[in-house]
């Protein structure tokens, strides 16, 4: 059950995390200066793109804030914290507030541009279009809501197994994780039945025509990677 104590961990670890508020806004910064400039161009009657240029979606750079805080918050955060008489407990419960607020805040920022910004800035300057993973994943077939509901729930796995990863690489069984993904990615993609194995997982994840099952699916798998985290916040040395 979640307390108070959880959401003020959760507020903790959203006030140190500057640098993934940097790196993303940098990032972000330079893209929109980017689009600015081709902007000037165009009514200037100078198209950089070409006649067919395509864009990355604006939105998804958000992507790269959710990946750096669930680095930086475990590698980070939990050594600060319980140096300052934080537990365990409440820091494990608070990150998971965290995750669950960084893939809903980034799931509705990204169909708010999306629909927006993007849109703009496609019929201006990119004329190809703009490569959003709502649209390459097929997320926007049930609707913008059920494009939020999956994306959000993506996002949320994403956050969750970085994170484990991260809080394990002090650990043997971290850098055994390591090893088994790196060598699940060489291993079965050669091999036919095991590379549908791995096509099958991601199709699960990501792509699959059911967006129940695909929601579901990220949220269950997400709770039961996070979990381990109590193992491994018990056992890691402050």
């Amino acid at each position: 059950m979640m307390n108070n104590k959880s959401f003020v961990v959760a507020k903790i670890n959203f006030r140190n995390i500057k640098l993934a508020y940097l790196l993303t806004g940098i990032t972000m910064a330079a893209v929109l200066v980017q689009d600015i400039v081709y902007f000037v161009l165009a009514n200037f009657g100078i198209n950089p793109n070409g006649e067919d240029g395509m864009t990355v979606s604006f939105g998804n750079y958000l992507f790269l804030f959710v990946i750096l805080s669930a680095i930086f918050i475990p590698s980070r955060n939990f050594r600060k914290m319980m140096n300052l008489g934080g537990k365990r407990a409440d820091f494990f419960k608070g990150c998971f507030v965290n995750y669950a607020i960084m893939a809903a805040a980034t799931s509705l920022a990204c169909v708010i541009l999306y629909y927006t910004y993007e849109r703009f800035i496609t019929a201006v300057l990119y004329t190809g279009g703009s490569m959003d993973v709502m649209h390459v994943f097929g997320w926007l077939d049930n609707g913008v809501v059920v494009a939020f509901l999956r994306q959000f729930a993506f996002l949320f796995l994403l956050a969750t197994v970085l994170h484990t990863l991260t809080a394990a690489q002090d650990k043997w069984y971290g850098w055994l994780a390591d090893v088994v993904i790196v060598a699940i990615i060489s291993v079965f993609t050669p091999i036919a039945p095991l590379r549908a194995a791995l096509v099958w997982f991601f199709n699960l994840i990501i792509f699959h025509s059911n967006a129940f099952v695909q929601i579901i699916s990220c949220l269950i798998i997400a709770i039961a990677v996070y979990s381990l985290n109590k193992l491994i916040f018990a056992r890691r040395v402050i």
